[in-house]
């Protein structure tokens, strides 16, 4: 009651006023996280946790090596793109919103990050330009009109396909492939068909999130199909190996994929914050 009436509406008046950035920092992962609202902070402090994806990231730091070459596609504002960037070689950041990426450079300036490359770039299915939806919170702009939060403007953004940047950039493989794309992750994999059919992508993480995805017509199957015709085995953050037919009526959740994930699953670590 008291961060919902006292601390929240301080913090928020403050934030509006204020020239300064807030930052919410978790010192035990190195997490920061930029706080643009009251609402945001009240959430921090209900959960005890900066991030929604605190408990994913303690459960797959162990896969990660510092040779890894991370895709970070849907960086939002930089948050978890630093956090790899701490526990591997390079960082490729896609984010579409441009004060999204102002948010990501000014954490990779305040961080000194050497080793993340951050493109203004939606990933999808093929080259070319789309519509963002900006929405009010600024982790649920999306390239369809999606129910995460109302949409308040739509901007023009440019489009590539994970095949392609490969293919310009001389990347031969990507160890960990992180997609959060509100909706998107679908056409993200069907832009990466090339990549995946030469089992170049060693670890997928993905969301899953039923309501989003229905309001923009399209169904959970949409997004295991790229992973499992390339031969690529869907299992969930505590190492269960998922069957086709339960591919098709799964929980909201996050989720893994692999062509080997026995390498994966003995690897996975364990985690103290709520699944989200």
């Amino acid at each position: 009651m008291y961060s919902k009436y006292i601390t929240e509406p301080i913090i928020k008046r403050w934030i509006k006023r204020s020239e300064l950035m807030v930052y919410v920092h978790d010192p035990k992962r190195g997490l920061l996280r930029p706080v643009l609202e009251g609402q945001r902070l009240r959430w921090t402090l209900e959960e005890n946790i900066s991030v929604d994806a605190t408990y994913w990231l303690d459960v797959v730091e162990p896969l990660l090596t510092k040779d890894d070459v991370v895709f970070d596609v849907g960086t939002n504002i930089g948050t978890i793109a630093n956090w790899f960037a701490g526990r591997t070689a390079h960082v490729h950041g896609f984010e579409p919103h441009p004060d999204n990426v102002q948010m990501t450079n000014d954490q990779i300036v305040l961080r000194q990050t050497k080793n993340i490359t951050l493109s203004q770039l939606a990933l999808g299915r093929e080259p070319g330009v789309l519509q963002l939806h900006v929405k009010t919170f600024h982790g649920h702009h999306s390239l369809g009109d999606t129910s995460g939060s109302p949409t308040v403007e739509k901007i023009d953004v440019e489009v590539d396909t994970v095949d392609r940047y490969c293919q310009n950039n001389g990347i031969e493989r990507i160890d960990f492939l992180k997609i959060d794309v509100e909706g998107f992750e679908d056409d993200v994999l069907k832009g990466a068909t090339g990549m995946l059919a030469e089992k170049k992508i060693g670890l997928a993480l993905f969301e899953l999130r039923r309501n989003l995805l229905t309001s923009i017509g399209k169904h959970a199957k949409d997004i295991f199909a790229p992973l499992v015709e390339n031969g690529y085995t869907i299992f969930t953050l505590d190492g269960r190996t998922l069957t086709p037919n339960e591919l098709e009526n799964l929980a909201d959740g996050d989720y893994l994929a692999a062509m080997n994930p026995s390498e994966y699953i003995p690897r996975l670590g364990t985690s103290s914050a709520p699944a989200m």
